[in-house]
Parts: structure tokens; sequence; C-alpha cells
């Protein structure tokens, strides 16, 4: 839809749906699938596996120092 059409009330014009819209659908998941090399899909997957072992070392720490202060203080 065009914005003269907008500007006039005119109905839109759709486009033809079925077998094309399925063809168009797919070609366009095969391109969007093309577009990123493995390369970029490796250090995604890096990415998130340092992101998750970065959370698990602050909750490992964090629990660390719930224990160390709640054992008392050793200099009492």
């Amino acid at each position: 839809m065009g914005i003269f059409d907008r500007l006039f009330h005119r109905p839109p014009q759709h486009e033809a749906t079925g077998e094309d819209a399925a063809q168009r659908a797919a070609l366009a998941h095969d391109e969007a699938a093309d577009a990123f090399g493995d390369d970029v899909e490796r250090s995604r997957e890096l990415q998130d596996r340092a992101a998750r072992d970065r959370l698990a070392q602050e909750e490992a720490d964090r629990r660390a120092a719930e224990n160390m202060t709640a054992e008392g203080d050793p200099w009492d």
C-alpha cells in the first residue's frame, strides 16, 4: 500500500497468496540461513557459553561469600 492509497482511502491491493507466497517464504528462509556464515554462528555460541560460565562463576562466588560470613569471624 502506497502513501497515495492511504491518502485517498483506497483499499489495499494484496499480492497473490498461496503457492507464490510459500515459495517466497522458502526463498527468504534460505537466504536468511545463508546470510551468516558458520564463523558467526560459532562465535555466537562461544559468547553464549562464556556468558553462562561467567554467571555460574558469579553464583559460586556469591555462595562462597555467604558461607564465609555465615561461619563467623575467625579472629574472635
